[in-house]
């Protein structure tokens, strides 16, 4: 009894220890992994920091004030936290233009610039700064502010800190050598990496890409030819530069009305290869006779004394250099007869108008055939008619005396339904 008394409690306190260090164990990895480097932690960037050139200027300021102004800029925006280093500029304020600061900043080792204009009036202090990016040709922050003259804790806490701010605007530079495209302000750049783009004011727009690869893209500008273009580019960047030409301007059409009477049209375009602006005349002094109409008196050719002065204003629907384009406008018209003794709008059915619908084919984005569909809407003296048939009356329809030759619309109004152009249109 007393040998089994005396070997339990050792065996116990082991037991007891065992215990204890399996439920320890798991503690001490927790511990363990408490110390290292926590999952999901911000890494640091893996891009460049951005170097900016700080540009200053003074106004209504004394040399040894200025000097102080600088010198808490610079100090204040080195201790920005966005991965931004600030490169100090030169003793005076730099070249004005863009691109001159933007080769002393290249000098420098910088990639981007900042202006800051400060003026003093008095008690009163206006601050003025832009922020520009060199490989991306465009401004990211500007802005104004002003206060009171700012002490010197002012200045080293928070007087400068739009400006610092700003510096957020700035991008990480891309991986990719960045290119710039430049041509006509506003034009669309569809087909290059990064999405469409657009120019802007100084007509150019920056964009990165992969290289050497070949890219294709298609430029557009209203008033301009569309461009297609294919180029090869190449490690360094570089610019691509748009040669863009002006789009039609005038364009003379050459066609029959209704298929029997030749018509005369110029063009004008006050926005080139859109927008549309025609004076047209159509002559019934020689044309082709009504051929479906059975008459034993049936002549292939007519002649009347009356011609139509036409104007049109309308756009195309449909981008310059496609095949099969669309366009609509509206038209008026006023009727003329003449002889050796006198010229007289038509007593009966002096003016009209109508509107458009057309269609052109231009298998090489160059001259085109096309058919243009007018019904005509006339005024009409009731009173001045009488018993006339206006069908027999107007002589310039295929169908003289059926319902195609037109309608009355009320007393006043006649719709000539069958009225067309088909013909030939050139560009000049």
């Amino acid at each position: 009894m007393g040998t089994h008394k005396s070997w339990g409690i050792p065996l116990f306190l082991v037991g007891l220890l065992c215990a204890l260090g399996l439920f320890l164990l798991p503690l001490g990895r927790g511990w363990a992994q408490e110390s290292g480097p926590k999952e999901g932690a911000p890494e640091e960037p893996s891009y460049p920091p951005r170097k900016v050139m700080v540009f200053f200027r003074t106004e209504g300021m004394g040399s040894e004030e200025s000097a102080i102004f600088y010198d808490s800029l610079v100090i204040y925006l080195q201790g920005n936290p966005y991965n931004k280093r600030i490169v100090e500029g030169l003793p005076i304020a730099g070249p004005d233009s863009v691109n001159d600061r933007a080769s002393v900043s290249y000098r420098r080792a910088c990639d981007s610039w900042i202006m800051v204009h400060v003026r003093k009036s008095g008690e009163e202090i206006e601050v003025a700064y832009r922020l520009y990016d060199i490989p991306y040709e465009s401004y990211r922050a500007e802005g104004k502010f002003s206060t009171e003259f700012p002490g010197a804790r002012d200045r080293s806490t928070f007087f400068w800190k739009p400006i610092r701010e700003s510096l957020r605007e700035l991008p990480a530079l891309p991986k990719d050598p960045v290119f710039t495209i430049r041509g006509i302000p506003g034009t669309k750049i569809f087909g290059l990496p990064g999405g469409e783009k657009e120019l802007n004011a100084e007509g150019k727009a920056a964009f990165s890409a992969p290289t050497p690869a070949t890219y294709r893209f298609r430029a557009e500008k209203l008033g301009y030819e569309p461009l297609e273009e294919q180029v090869l580019l190449k490690e360094k960047g570089g610019e691509i530069l748009l040669n863009q030409k002006r789009g039609t301007l005038v364009n003379l059409d050459l066609s029959l009305w209704n298929g029997q009477f030749p018509s005369f049209y110029l063009g004008l375009f006050p926005i080139p290869n859109s927008l549309f602006l025609k004076v047209g005349l159509t002559s019934f002094f020689s044309g082709f006779g009504p051929f479906l109409v059975h008459d034993s008196n049936f002549e292939p050719f007519v002649s009347y004394p009356l011609m139509t002065v036409d104007f049109q204003f309308g756009g195309y629907l449909s981008s310059p250099d496609e095949t099969v384009r669309f366009y609509a406008g509206v038209g008026g018209f006023v009727r003329v007869f003449y002889s050796d003794l006198r010229t007289m709008l038509d007593p009966l059915l002096p003016f009209g108008g109508y509107p458009l619908i057309g269609v052109e084919y231009a298998p090489k984005a160059g001259n085109s055939v096309f058919f243009e569909y007018t019904p005509r809407i006339l005024y009409m003296d009731a009173e001045a008619m009488g018993n006339v048939s206006i069908g027999s009356y107007l002589q310039t329809a295929f169908f003289k005396d059926s319902w195609a030759s037109g309608t009355a619309v009320g007393d006043w109004f006649w719709l000539e339904l069958v009225s067309f152009r088909l013909g030939y249109r050139v560009r000049l």
